[in-house]
């Protein structure tokens, strides 16, 4: 029996891992046909205060015009029942000043039937948005 990340080979938790990396490696292939084959259309997306549904929001997100992901770490990643949950960190570019910065990640995701339909999660966007010179690098006065 070959064991990958703690998890038995061929278990519903592995295949749900499998799932998981096929959908964050979208985000450096931008293969919205990949995407599509393992997020559900009507996906429940929560997080940063805001609740959406539908595959469109992903899809925008890989798809963001202006922003490259150069590299993708998966430093964290567990399956237990039907969730998987990922700590991570992308290299992102942006093409207009080949600016890079890096930003880290936590989401959890719930699969059922082979595809992510709910998401929660959390992503350093101020973080991303200062290293891409798109916020001032100061502190904010309060």
């Amino acid at each position: 029996m070959a064991h990958r990340s703690g998890i038995e080979a061929g278990t519903e938790q592995e295949r749900n891992v499998e799932v998981v990396r096929r959908y964050l490696r979208t985000f450096v292939t931008k293969d919205l046909a990949e995407l599509a084959e393992v997020v559900a259309e009507d996906v429940a997306i929560y997080g940063s205060g805001t609740a959406v549904r539908g595959r469109r929001y992903p899809e925008a997100a890989v798809s963001s015009p202006g922003l490259t992901v150069l590299d993708q770490q998966i430093l964290e990643i567990f399956a237990a029942e039907d969730r998987v949950v990922v700590s991570m960190a992308q290299t992102y570019r942006r093409d207009a000043t080949g600016a890079t910065t890096v930003q880290s990640a936590c989401k959890m995701y719930r699969l059922a039937g082979g595809r992510i339909v709910q998401f929660w999660g959390e992503q350093d966007t101020y973080g991303l948005l200062r290293g891409l010179g798109l916020l001032p690098d100061e502190p904010i006065a309060f």
